[in-house]
């Protein structure tokens, strides 16, 4: 069972609440801060994202969109309109580290509090299969 910490956080004004280490929890209309990336809502993340440039479109399905950085420093996946979770952004820094990759998540949502709790728990399992492959001498 994991130990969950409950405490707000302030975001640019807005009042946030993080659930899980890594998980936090905005109104979607506020301004917020992502990886280092603010935009005016959760909603123009993605817009922001793409302005700033620097990124390319990595995947894309009819739940999400993920675009990584040019310099492979980080992945970002959105959630589309109908998933449950939507709103949510999800911001992956990867590192190269003593053990093998390194992985630290950002994780903000604006939608339904257990879709969001499901899918930050989904995108933990996606980290460690990364790091496991990443681990894997070539075939």
């Amino acid at each position: 069972m994991r130990l969950r910490f409950a405490f707000a956080l302030t975001v640019l004004g807005s009042v946030a609440i993080a659930a899980e280490p890594g998980l936090v929890f905005v109104d979607r209309t506020k301004p917020v801060e992502v990886c280092g990336l603010k935009a005016a809502s959760l909603d123009l993340v993605a817009n922001a994202l793409v302005e700033r440039g620097g990124v390319r479109e990595a995947a894309g399905d009819e739940k999400f969109l993920a675009y990584e950085q040019l310099d492979f420093t980080h992945i970002w996946t959105f959630t589309r309109i109908g998933h449950p979770a939507h709103p949510a952004v999800v911001c992956r820094e990867l590192k190269d580290g003593n053990s093998g990759l390194q992985v630290s998540m950002h994780f903000v949502c604006g939608g339904n509090r257990l879709a969001c709790e499901s899918l930050f728990g989904e995108f933990l399992d996606l980290n460690e299969r990364m790091k496991a492959n990443a681990k894997r001498p070539p075939s």
